[in-house]
């Protein structure tokens, strides 16, 4: 199970009307993105996909918890509590129409980022997936390890602190590199992590070895046994694919368009990168009015092309994942 941007959406949402992105090409969201136009679904389409802009600064808002316990509220600006119990009970919680696209329950899964987080003590090791025909430079590939740190530390500025989350900063462990062949990769040492040759999924793309694949099945209740991996075991994958321009995420990983994230490279905030981290947090996607509470649901980074930045809609929703599968932590 994976959520993505269908093509179709993806070029819904950059359908905008010529008047309206005339008139809007000097506004920009409180993020500060500009604003290219207005998409179908009548939500800003900002103009670029990388930024330098800052993410909002989290706030605790109307702190609901008494004195000497984990600490926990409700939103007092941006996004309403109605507006984030909406999103629970229809999109990820445990009463959300799962048979609808887009929507599943956080409860039934134990394989989310933030399990794999609490399971490593605050840390998560990365298998980059080099779907290309191209090659690979080693300076590009050890700008990898800093741009998934920057970005996964973003969400956790809004764990910091609340319902006694322990971790101020998250860890990123880049343990392997697969490609089709070795001589794709331009370097030869495994310092940057172990190299695997040839090792192709049912459709052929480059894969870290599936021993070496750390995760919790859900119907056995435990941690995937890797005690065979010739490396070091792997918790999720970076799959950087030429022939895409948007991209996938879940609990597996990112799946990222290569042009798209080689032009931001160097960027502050990479759109695609930091939207399918949310998704592996649990996050859903917002398009049409079926998947929001309301047409002025405010922007986020999960409403794809709305924001470059994560938003306190993103950073509220995140919060309410914990608080729900805060007991299975012993925190």
């Amino acid at each position: 199970m994976r959520s993505h941007f269908t093509l179709q959406r993806l070029l819904a949402a950059l359908l905008v009307s010529t008047s309206l992105a005339q008139d809007l090409a000097v506004q920009k969201t409180a993020g500060g993105d500009v604003i290219e136009g207005i998409s179908v679904y009548g939500a800003p389409v900002v103009e670029s996909t990388g930024t330098n802009h800052s993410s909002a600064v989290p706030t605790f808002g109307k702190i609901t918890s008494k004195t000497g316990e984990c600490v926990t509220g409700d939103p007092t600006e941006y996004i309403s509590t109605e507006y984030l119990d909406w999103v629970w009970q229809n999109r990820i919680g445990p009463n959300a129409d799962t048979s609808t696209k887009g929507n599943w329950n956080v409860m039934k899964n134990k394989n989310f980022l933030m399990d794999k987080f609490v399971h490593n003590d605050g840390s998560i090791n990365y298998c980059v997936r080099w779907d290309a025909s191209t090659n690979l430079e080693k300076n590009v590939a050890s700008k990898f390890k800093g741009v998934l740190e920057r970005h996964y530390n973003k969400w956790n500025k809004w764990l910091e602190g609340y319902n006694c989350w322990p971790f101020t900063k998250l860890k990123v462990n880049m343990v392997g590199f697969a490609a089709k062949t070795k001589s794709q990769f331009e370097w030869t040492d495994e310092s940057l992590g172990k190299i695997y040759e040839g090792n192709l999924d049912e459709e052929g793309v480059p894969q870290c070895p599936d021993e070496c694949y750390r995760f919790y099945d859900s119907v056995n209740n435990l941690w995937s046994d890797t005690s065979s991996c010739p490396g070091e075991p792997f918790d999720v994958s970076f799959w950087l694919k030429e022939d895409i321009p948007y991209g996938f995420g879940y609990d597996w990983g990112q799946e990222v368009s290569l042009a798209d994230t080689m032009k931001n490279l160097d960027m502050e905030n990479i759109l695609f990168v930091g939207h399918e981290i949310g998704h592996g947090f649990g996050l859903p996607d917002f398009y049409g009015p079926e998947t929001k509470p309301a047409k002025d649901f405010p922007n986020s980074l999960m409403m794809a092309y709305s924001s470059t930045t994560v938003t306190p809609s993103d950073g509220w929703m995140l919060r309410r994942v914990l608080d729900h599968v805060r007991d299975r932590y012993n925190f």
